[in-house]
């Protein structure tokens, strides 16, 4: 048994307190370790992670169920398990140290919280979605990956919206633009950003990100954009009380790909905002957990009516609690049963969605 066995087995039985003082170590150790073999050669320990049963075993219980509300007695026991594992894991003690460590150390503090690993698991399924190509049906696909970062899947290309994941930058190769409603941390990944600049693919944002050169998609007003076999939309929206010149939220309507998504990120549902949306098919509209109950409802079944209405915004780790807006799983299904539309769904991370 390696090192990092040992310290994962040690750990696990520890509280939170001493799980992030074991991490400490962990990093020393692994700072010390990095560079020592047989030969004493300079070299990079490659990250072990180590998934366990449960986390695993949860995972594939919500993958192989339906996130539609009348399936949702099929989720119970696997929502309260990861449910708790969220609780045990907080937000500036863990989730931002794992989110912003180096991979070494990273995978250390995720092989401690079977929620991180949940996180990753996640992540893997939609990126080897990505790399396998469209599935024998044909038919285009929606991914939860994490928070409000949606991928999707079609027969004339790949896109992304919102995402926030430690891995995001892995995605670049498969996709064809990226677009990012606000400058929010947990909106935005500036390395997939990064990543698609460097190969020549729009990013799409109403803010400049350094080394990234968006010059063509980014804007503070409304837009409406052509990429390959893709129509996109834009509009202005506001992020809660917060005014534009400050805090603007961009909402995207991407029809193609015999798919139509809207997505309106943290908007707060000023009815009047959306009406350049009056009247089109939606087939999925993802949108966030109001801050304000139900203000959703402003917009769903008023002037968009989807035929998908895809809740998010739930389980945000780097949120500190339900007072910071991280809704729990309860709340999200409780929120989504109030909703005003005939097909609510609320999709847990690495779900895929289609028609």
């Amino acid at each position: 048994m390696n090192h990092k066995s040992i310290l994962n087995k040690f750990a696990m039985g520890l509280t939170i307190r001493g799980r992030i003082i074991a991490l400490f170590f962990c990093s020393l150790w692994l700072a010390c370790t990095a560079c020592d073999d047989d030969d004493n050669a300079t070299r990079v320990e490659e990250p072990v992670k180590n998934f366990s049963t449960e986390a695993t075993s949860s995972m594939q219980s919500i993958w192989s169920t339906a996130p539609e509300l009348s399936a949702k007695d099929t989720r119970t026991a696997a929502y309260a398990t990861i449910q708790g594992w969220a609780d045990a894991c907080p937000a500036e003690a863990v989730y931002m140290k794992y989110r912003d460590a180096s991979p070494a150390l990273s995978a250390a503090i995720q092989n401690l919280y079977p929620v991180l690993q949940c996180y990753d698991l996640a992540f893997d399924r939609v990126l080897d979605a990505l790399k396998a190509g469209m599935p024998a049906d044909g038919k285009p696909r929606l991914w939860m990956l994490y928070n409000m970062g949606i991928v999707v899947q079609t027969s004339a290309g790949n896109y992304a919206i919102d995402i926030y994941h430690r891995r995001g930058a892995e995605l670049a190769p498969y996709l064809d633009f990226y677009a990012m409603t606000h400058i929010h941390a947990d909106h935005r990944c500036d390395a997939l950003a990064t990543a698609m600049s460097e190969a020549g693919k729009p990013v799409m944002s109403n803010f400049a990100i350094t080394g990234v050169n968006n010059s063509e998609f980014m804007s503070t007003e409304g837009k409406d954009y052509k990429v390959g076999g893709f129509d996109i939309h834009s509009f202005i929206t506001h992020h809660n009380s917060s005014p534009l010149s400050s805090l603007a939220i961009t909402a995207f309507f991407v029809e193609g790909g015999g798919v139509s998504v809207l997505h309106s990120g943290d908007s707060n549902f000023i009815a009047d905002e959306f009406e350049s949306m009056r009247g089109r098919d939606v087939d999925f509209y993802v949108f966030r957990y109001a801050v304000n109950a139900l203000t959703e409802n402003n917009v769903l079944g008023n002037i968009v009516n989807p035929k998908v209405a895809v809740l998010a915004h739930i389980l945000e780790l780097g949120h500190k609690d339900v007072a910071n807006s991280r809704w729990t799983l309860e709340l999200g299904l409780d929120r989504a049963s109030r909703l005003n539309s005939a097909n609510v769904v609320m999709p847990f991370w690495g779900d895929a969605l289609s028609l």
